[in-house]
């Protein structure tokens, strides 16, 4: 889904999850503020665990330790195009029946075991801003390999609208 900006793809990948005022999501201090500000700007709290020494990503132990009752996801971020721990972060996330928000925003073409990153966890988003390797000066796309979160935050870009449908449902 193509969005205005790497902090979109955050905020509506977080919105067509259901998370809101009250949720926590846990994410890394070393980031951009986008992605504490996308976290805020559906009402949620960002709560920051630490990060692993030899990647400065998140570390699924600390995420895992931080985890409350009010938590409903896990973004970890993709920092300078160096993946995290996906393994062990999906672990932590199928574990304690949480979401995974890959902040991809940085990380164009980057692999983790394998897969590109972005689609590994439930969703990710990426950036087009204009330091990116990627970009058109702005934007954004928020990537997933479900196809309801995909019409979800689909429908969240297009005022509404469900895909495939030309008139408002």
């Amino acid at each position: 889904v193509c969005v205005t900006g790497g902090t979109p793809s955050l905020e509506l990948s977080l919105r067509a999850l259901g998370i809101g005022p009250g949720d926590e999501v846990i994410t890394s201090p070393y980031t951009f503020v986008a992605t504490a500000s996308a976290i805020f700007k559906v009402g949620a709290t960002p709560v920051f665990a630490d990060v692993e020494a030899g990647t400065l990503n998140l570390d699924a132990a600390s995420a895992e330790a931080a985890i409350t009752s009010r938590t409903k996801a896990l973004m970890p971020v993709h920092i300078g195009g160096c993946p995290a721990n996906m393994d062990a972060i999906n672990a932590v996330a199928k574990q304690h029946n949480l979401y995974v928000i890959e902040d991809a925003c940085q990380a164009w073409g980057a692999e983790c075991g394998g897969q590109r990153v972005g689609p590994i966890g439930d969703l990710g988003g990426f950036s087009f801003q204009a330091s990116k390797n990627i970009n058109a000066g702005e934007g954004g796309i928020i990537v997933t390999n479900d196809l309801t979160l995909y019409e979800r935050a689909w429908a969240l870009h297009n005022v509404g609208r469900i895909p495939g449908v030309s008139r408002y449902e």
